[in-house]
């Protein structure tokens, strides 16, 4: 038996590769967490830092502009530029912050920056009409050199309350900004070296997982192309794949033992089948070659391939009930019914009588009560006649063969004893062996074909059972078959 070459064979490289799998899985997981990550902590820096910047510009411009109003002329609502000026630097305001001052038109009264082209150009920007209309007004917007800009508003009021002007201040957080984009730079090449650095761990160690299934799988490729089944895989560990390993190696001894028993069946099968076949060629070409032979050697000759024909049909219809056996062996429906033990007994021995009779011995059976079991009724009878019928043949004449049972601890307990011939000790392992014959001579004159006990035993095993065996030679043979069975008489009652 040759296993089925495998046509696809995946070198590392190919995406069908575990190896390559296992990489990949694992690069592409550990990929999206150090991005999810990052991502996280540098948004979290990010808004942390810019709303820092805010709560600065936004203080900065109510502080200026709690104090502006005090350097407006009450009349005219001009701005004392000078003074302003000077107190916007003991203040201390950022030199990179922007401080204007806004009429209620909106048009710039005061630079710090000294762009005199602003004056009075109006600045309708909507964190300064928000001031206009008496709340601080704030806005956040990225400027043409792409860097984020504070926009910070506040109203200016006198001492009615009256709003009288606005502060604006405009702020580029320049340090801030190049702080955050270096972060991101350096984040960007931790990622790159902790994918580079972790990749080559993920390898060697998915390398390291795969190698024992590589092997196996080039170990278990070469059997199958070379029709060698009796190798086996090198086992190490106690992991999942070390018991992958012992479980092959378990099943390529099942797979060599049953390949040693088909080769052995068809050749005890071609065995037997041959010698009738020859037999019935031999005296039919003795027929055809003496065109003058008398009628009487004609009819014995006839007679002769009449019963080598009836042994070929008996060989043949026990091979098929094996085979039928062993393709229903494992069935869920066995077709199990109530049977009373003692009526299959009782069938047995009228097939069973005429021919211990014929030979002298006596059949005696022995039924000490009523026994019940669930049982598949056509294989059971196939089974126990089987035994019974072989200690017969082994038997020699004014011999007895003696069948008991009994129901002990749930079992039901059939034995079968005979003053047969025996068994030897070495032999006795053996008898259930499809086609084996201890006595290949006697097994020849009572028409023996070796398949009677492997019929028994698989009838048994079939309800669960098995068979014991005693035997010595020239003391007879004790067959104890043993069926499991907790199936209550119609009329038994269960002990509370």
């Amino acid at each position: 038996m040759k296993i089925k070459p495998m046509k696809i064979k995946p070198k590392f490289g190919s995406f069908s590769s575990i190896t390559t799998r296992l990489v990949f899985t694992y690069f592409l997981i550990m990929l999206i967490t150090l991005f999810l990550f990052s991502y996280y902590i540098l948004t979290t820096i990010r808004v942390y830092l810019y709303d820092d910047e805010k709560l600065n510009v936004a203080t900065m411009s109510n502080v200026v502009a709690s104090f502006a109003v005090d350097y407006m002329d009450p009349e005219t609502g001009l701005l004392d530029e000078d003074g302003f000026e000077r107190f916007v630097n003991e203040v201390g305001v950022d030199s990179q912050m922007r401080v204007m001052v806004l009429g209620l038109d909106a048009t710039v009264m005061y630079d710090s920056q000294n762009n005199r082209n602003l004056i009075g150009t109006a600045q309708v920007r909507p964190s300064v009409l928000t001031a206009i209309n008496g709340t601080d007004g704030y806005m956040q917007y990225t400027n043409d050199d792409g860097m984020i800009t504070l926009d910070a508003s506040a109203p200016i009021k006198n001492s009615d309350g009256n709003i009288v002007g606005v502060v604006n201040v405009v702020y580029v957080p320049e340090t801030t900004g190049r702080f955050v984009n270096t972060i991101f730079t350096e984040t960007i090449f931790l990622i790159v070296v902790i994918c580079v650095f972790v990749g080559i761990i993920i390898f060697v160690i998915a390398n390291l997982v795969s190698k024992r299934i590589v092997d196996f799988t080039s170990k278990i490729t070469s059997m199958s192309d070379d029709g060698i089944l009796d190798e086996k895989l090198d086992i190490s560990g106690n992991d999942e794949i070390s018991r992958l390993g012992e479980a092959f190696n378990i099943m390529s001894e099942k797979v060599v033992t049953l390949e040693q028993h088909r080769v052995q069946f068809v050749s005890d099968a071609s065995h037997e089948l041959k010698t009738p076949l020859s037999s019935i060629k031999l005296m039919a070409d003795s027929i055809l070659q003496n065109p003058d032979i008398g009628m009487d050697y004609v009819r014995e000759f006839l007679e002769d391939m009449n019963t080598e024909v009836d042994r070929l049909n008996r060989i043949v219809n026990k091979l098929l009930y094996i085979t039928r056996m062993d393709a229903h062996a494992n069935d869920d429906d066995k077709r199990m019914e109530l049977l009373c033990l003692n009526d299959v007994m009782a069938g047995i021995e009228r097939n069973l009588k005429p021919i211990a009779d014929k030979k002298d011995i006596s059949l005696i059976f022995s039924t000490p009560g009523t026994i019940f079991l669930t049982a598949n009724k056509d294989v059971l009878w196939q089974g126990i006649y089987n035994i019974v019928d072989n200690a017969i043949k082994y038997s020699d004449p004014e011999g007895y063969v003696l069948v008991a049972m009994d129901k002990v601890d749930g079992e039901v307990v059939i034995e079968v004893r005979d003053s047969g011939v025996g068994i030897a000790s070495e032999d006795i392992s053996k008898i259930f062996d499809r086609f084996y014959r201890v006595d290949k001579a006697r097994s020849r004159e009572t028409g023996g074909t070796g398949l009677g006990l492997s019929i028994a035993i698989a009838a048994i095993q079939f309800h669960g059972g098995r068979i014991d065996v005693t035997s010595e030679l020239g003391q007879g043979s004790n067959f104890k078959i043993i069926i499991p069975d907790t199936t209550l008489a119609p009329n038994e009652e269960v002990e509370q």
